[in-house]
């Protein structure tokens, strides 16, 4: 009887507290709840005002068809994805976690163009391997979801291929703004100072990205007269000098290219206070500006063209990323494995070289990147009009808020 008696009791006193806590996990307002994941099928029919961003759960670039193991693929869900996507424009931002999250503009084709990271000196340390594609060391925050402006902070440790050591922390915030562009500040911290493997003096390399099956070739603008692939574009954004670069697919061979190159010579561009990069994709032109006014002064920030000099790999494809299916930071592209995997390129990039490496991790960098169409003057126009704001005002989180949108559908993908 007593043991009854016991238990009553305490079910009485136990009572109003469960029924409190139920009540608290009824009461708790959206405001501060994280949104659960949703599949890309919800995606689809979500709409936005302005601008967004969502987790994803299953997310797979380019028709990959395989499993993801891990290692070498992500842990965790290599499926994970933060998405952004916007009300007036059909491409989308994409975080994915099986690429290391390095984050690209997704055309609705499918083909990509991304803009890399801080890759460490002599490729010591980066995230293009399977410890770098670990959530431990490239994990993503969503600060502000939107509708009037995305914040996404993408924080992550520049690793070694072979065993994982972390050389450095990387932190790189997103702003993304309703007329389709995307203000980017890239910061890094040693974390084996005076060790030249601590650190990382290239902040920016534009890759394009190819879906399973297809390549440079298939995903370029093409020149019907010429057959031509158009590969490259950049732009000296203070004046009408523009250097060009095409690619031509050589007969009888799988990926290698002849190439031709018009406009202004490559040194008047090394000596530009601002410079637009431009990966010309069938159905989008993937951009990104910096300049002096951005932290990129022209005199330690090195452009390099790569189907010449030291680099000279033109159109060389590579498919270790963005599915990471070997621990390894450079496989290219052959015949059985294009059948599987998605595969990447990349006509240029830039450097610090001339800066010792304390001096770049001192510095914090400013690029606006976006997507264009045919009129590539109208992103000319547009990256003048960020970088003549001046430093002060180009580092404000909002700095390409009030800029007009450049987007317009190619007349090839009409």
């Amino acid at each position: 009887m007593k043991k009854v008696i016991i238990i009553a009791m305490f079910m009485l006193l136990a009572a109003p507290a469960h029924r409190a806590w139920a009540q608290a996990q009824e009461v708790t307002s959206p405001v501060f709840t994280k949104p659960r994941p949703v599949t890309m099928a919800e995606l689809g029919k979500m709409k936005t005002d302005g601008v967004s961003v969502a987790e994803v759960s299953d997310y797979v670039f380019g028709n990959y068809k395989g499993d993801f193991p891990s290692p070498p693929h992500a842990d965790l869900n290599p499926k994970k994805a933060f998405i952004i996507s916007w009300k007036d424009f059909k491409y989308r931002f994409v975080f994915s976690h099986e690429a290391s999250y390095c984050p690209w503009f997704e055309m609705p084709s499918g083909a990509g163009v991304s803009y890399q990271f801080f890759e460490g000196n002599d490729g010591w340390a980066e995230l293009f391997n399977q410890y770098g594609r670990m959530e431990k060391n490239s994990f993503v925050d969503v600060m502000e979801a939107g509708p009037k402006r995305v914040w996404v902070r993408w924080t992550y440790f520049g690793v070694n291929v072979t065993d994982g050591t972390p050389a450095f922390r990387g932190t790189e915030d997103f702003y993304a703004y309703p007329n389709g562009l995307i203000l980017r500040r890239q910061s890094y911290e040693t974390l084996i100072p005076g060790q030249r493997h601590g650190y990382a003096r290239e902040p920016i390399e534009l890759i394009a990205l190819s879906p399973v099956g297809k390549m440079w070739y298939d995903v370029l603008e093409k020149d019907p007269a010429t057959g031509e692939s158009h590969a490259l574009a950049v732009l000296d954004v203070f004046s009408d000098k523009r250097y060009d670069v095409y690619w031509k697919r050589r007969p009888h061979t799988f990926l290698d290219a002849s190439f031709r190159r018009t406009g202004c010579s490559w040194a008047d561009l090394q000596t530009s206070s601002g410079v637009v990069f431009v990966y010309p994709i069938s159905d989008g032109s993937g951009f990104c500006v910096f300049g002096d006014a951005s932290g990129y002064n022209h005199n330690y920030t090195n452009i390099k063209e790569f189907s010449f000099g030291a680099w000279g790999w033109v159109s060389r494809s590579w498919d270790h990323w963005p599915i990471g299916w070997l621990n390894s930071q450079g496989h290219v592209v052959d015949a059985e494995s294009l059948k599987k995997y998605p595969n990447h390129f990349a006509p240029d990039g830039m450097d610090f070289f001339p800066l010792n490496d304390e001096e770049a991790e001192r510095g914090v960098y400013y690029s606006l990147i976006g997507v264009g169409g045919d009129n590539l003057d109208a992103v000319r126009a547009v990256a003048r009009k960020w970088l003549e704001k001046g430093q002060a005002a180009v580092s404000d989180a909002d700095s390409g808020a009030d800029l007009p949108a450049v987007f317009t559908p190619k007349h090839a993908a009409q």
